[in-house]
C-alpha cells in the first residue's frame, strides 16, 4: 500500500512547523520595601543579569509594604503587542492572587520591553503593594509569579517555568509601634 500526503496537509504542517512564534524574553521581577520602584531588589525570572532567581528566594521580612513589579521583552513577531501581564498568587497565613499590567517601555526591532517600573520610563508606576492591597495579616507566606505575553496575531507566550511559576517566600512581620503597644497591653494586664 502506498502512502501519499496530500498537498493541504503538507501546506498544514509546513506551516505549523515554520511559523514564528511569540517570546518572552530577559523577564525580571523587583521587590521594595519602600514604595513603588524605590530601593528595589531584582530577580531574574526567565533573565540572567542579576544576582538571584526569584524562584526559590526567600524575600524577607516586612512590616507594612511589599511591592511587587517587573520588566520583560516580549517579541510579537512584528504585530505588535496586545498585552502583557504579571500574574501572582499568594498562598499562607492568608491567600490572594491579581495581575499587574505591562506597559510599553522601550522598542529595538523586532522587539519592545514592557514593564512597570518608572525607570524604564512609564509615565507612572504599575507595580501593586501586597501587604496592603490585600491585607496580608502577620504571617509566612508564599508567592508564585508568572509572566503572559500575547501579540496583535493572537499568538501567546508564557514565563512560567513550564507551568510550575516562580515561586518564592516571605514573612510579614508587626510594625515596631503594634509591638510596644502589644507589650504594653501584656504589661498592663499583669497588674
Amino acid at each position: 500500500m502506498k502512502k501519499t500526503i496530500s498537498l493541504a496537509t503538507s501546506l498544514t504542517i509546513l506551516l505549523a512547523v515554520s511559523a514564528p512564534a511569540s517570546t518572552i524574553f530577559n523577564g525580571y521581577a523587583y521587590v521594595s520595601d519602600t514604595s513603588a520602584g524605590v530601593d528595589t531588589t531584582w530577580y531574574d525570572l526567565n533573565g540572567t543579569a542579576q544576582a538571584q532567581d526569584l524562584d526559590g528566594s526567600d524575600l524577607g521580612n516586612f512590616e507594612s509594604n511589599l511591592w511587587l513589579g517587573g520588566q520583560t521583552g516580549f517579541w510579537a513577531e512584528g504585530s505588535g503587542v496586545d498585552y502583557i501581564k504579571m500574574h501572582y498568587s499568594i498562598t499562607g497565613d492568608d491567600t490572594a492572587s491579581g495581575t499587574i499590567d505591562y506597559a510599553f517601555q522601550s522598542y529595538s526591532a523586532p522587539n519592545d520591553q514592557q514593564g512597570t517600573d518608572i525607570n524604564g520610563a512609564n509615565l507612572s508606576d504599575l507595580s501593586v503593594d501586597l501587604i496592603t492591597t490585600h491585607s496580608l495579616g502577620n504571617g509566612d507566606y508564599n508567592l508564585a509569579v508568572w509572566v503572559e505575553g500575547k501579540a496583535n496575531n493572537g499568538s501567546e507566550a508564557w514565563d512560567n517555568k513550564d507551568g510550575s511559576n516562580h515561586n518564592s517566600t516571605f514573612t510579614v512581620i508587626p510594625e515596631p509601634a503594634t509591638m510596644g503597644l502589644a507589650l504594653v497591653v501584656g504589661v498592663g494586664t499583669l497588674f
